[in-house]
Order: structure tokens, then sequence, then C-alpha cells
């Protein structure tokens, strides 16, 4: 066999390869750019809800991490984020099996990190206050 064409199947299977590898990494790629952004009165409800699962925390560990999850889940589908398993955020499956762990092992502590760990989704996603602009020219004064 020839070994120029040795060589051209081999590019021919890398580029094949590379190729495939984008068309998967485009496909699975993080939905978030595409949120949509929650209105005053929904961010305050989520916050409010947020508050009342962390004080539930010291009497109902348990109940407050399924809840926590709950929240998360519906503050993702408001949003417009895929709910698919493999498109929801790492650190949402994460504390899911801590959850699920603390859940069997019945242990505090895993539901602590599992409660950290939404957390950290629910403030990534929660999104930042809008400000009202004061008007051209103008200064707010406290």
């Amino acid at each position: 066999m020839d070994l120029s064409l040795i060589v051209d199947v081999v590019i021919v299977l890398l580029i094949v390869a590379v190729a495939i590898s984008i068309a998967r990494a485009w496909r699975t790629r993080p939905a978030r750019a595409h949120l949509t952004s929650l209105d005053s009165e929904a961010r305050s409800r989520y916050l409010a809800a947020w508050e009342r699962i962390e004080k539930r925390f010291m009497d109902a560990p348990e109940e407050a991490a399924q809840e926590a999850d709950s929240l998360l889940t519906a503050l993702l589908g408001e949003r417009g984020h895929p709910l698919g398993a493999d498109r929801i955020p790492y650190q949402l499956r994460q504390a899911r099996r801590r959850l699920a762990e603390g859940q069997r092992r019945h242990r505090t502590e895993d539901l602590r990190r599992a409660l950290l760990d939404y957390r950290a989704v629910f403030d990534r996603f929660i999104g930042s206050e809008k400000r009202e602009d004061a008007g051209e020219g103008r200064r707010e004064t406290a």
C-alpha cells in the first residue's frame, strides 16, 4: 500500500473525529445564555422562599434540602432552563447526590453540604436586582 494513501486516510479520520467532537460539544452546550430574567416580584418571592428554607434547616434538615431542590427546579423552569437530566447544572446534580447520600446514611453533614451546593446554584441563577434609573442628569439622594 502506498504511504501517502495511508497518511491521507489518517488525516481524513482525524478530521471526522474532530467534527464529531465539535458537533457533540455544540449539542450539549450550556443553555444559560438563553435564560429569561425574573421580574422583581418573582425574584423577591424566590429570595423569601430561600430564607425560609435556610431557617428550617436547623429543625428539619432533610425536608429543607428537599424544599431547596424543589425551589431550584421551579426557579430554573421559570427562567427557561432546560430541565433534562443531562442539561441541569453540575452543581445541582452534585447537590442531589449529596441529598440522596444524606438521606441514605442519615447524616446531617451530607445534607448541609447539599444545601450549600443548592445555595451556590440559587445564587448563580437568581439574577441581580434590576435598578431603576433616577433620570437623566439627576442624582438620587439617600
